[in-house]
């Protein structure tokens, strides 16, 4: 029996067993096909992106304690727990991630009030994170991060500074950090957002000179820094799909 893990609530504190491993989908790549009449074929525009899949979960419950309408309120309350994209994991693929949202509803087969059988999909973004992209990666001085994977990598990344002006090179991508922006600044490229450690917004002390937040390219990225900046610590957030 597998467990599946949603929004911090493990399928077995609200007792449900999975029965069946998870169906896999490849997401869709997202392609434009334009006709141009006269021409053979279609011009095709790859937008470089695909669309959400569906990650489906045959499962059962069975009452005991709880009478069979309890269960199924406690299972209802914790797929609806989330109000947008919430991490989603499995033991099925220890390794990795999704953000996903449950919006179906319940319904599950009743087996004479005393156990249930479902289908749950949860709405997944494309992407399968891997759980080491969690980890973030030092540098207190130059270097470089390779990354193994064929996809560009959306980092976060926090810089350490002695509050006086700065600049980082992430990959060829420069950001200047201002005078006074604070010790600790975060740049986060999937958000497109500067923050600091309480929240504040930092977005008017960093200058993004190639007018670009860095990415992680696939294969060898290097980084250095100057002036003010004394530490950099990426989080990479390797995907693959």
């Amino acid at each position: 029996m597998g467990v599946i893990v949603f929004n911090g609530i493990s399928s077995r504190d609200v007792g449900i067993e999975v029965e069946t491993f998870p169906t896999y989908d490849v997401p869709e790549r997202e392609y434009e096909a334009i006709h141009v009449p006269g021409r053979n074929g279609d011009v095709i525009i790859d937008n470089g992106t695909y669309k959400n899949i569906q990650r489906s979960y045959y499962v059962s419950i069975a009452t005991y304690s709880l009478s069979y309408h309890q269960k199924l309120a406690s299972v209802a309350k914790w797929l609806h727990s989330s109000s947008g994209y919430a991490r989603l994991e499995d033991s099925y693929e220890p390794d990795f991630y999704r953000q996903a949202y449950y919006k179906e509803k319940v319904n599950f087969e009743n087996l004479f009030n005393e156990a249930g059988r479902a289908t749950i999909n949860f709405e997944c973004k494309p992407q399968k994170f891997f759980k080491s992209g969690e980890i973030p990666i030092e540098f207190t001085s130059a270097g470089a991060i390779q990354n193994g994977t064929v996809n560009i990598a959306l980092p976060k990344i926090e810089v350490i500074t002695d509050n006086t002006q700065g600049e980082i090179n992430i990959g060829g991508i420069r950001i200047s950090i201002a005078a006074n922006a604070g010790t600790s600044i975060i740049i986060d490229s999937e958000l497109q957002d500067a923050y600091n450690n309480q929240n504040v917004n930092k977005n008017l002390s960093i200058t993004l000179t190639d007018g670009e937040f860095p990415v992680l390219k696939p294969g060898k990225n290097t980084i250095s820094f100057s002036g003010g900046v004394q530490r950099v610590l990426i989080t990479p957030r390797w995907w693959t799909i």
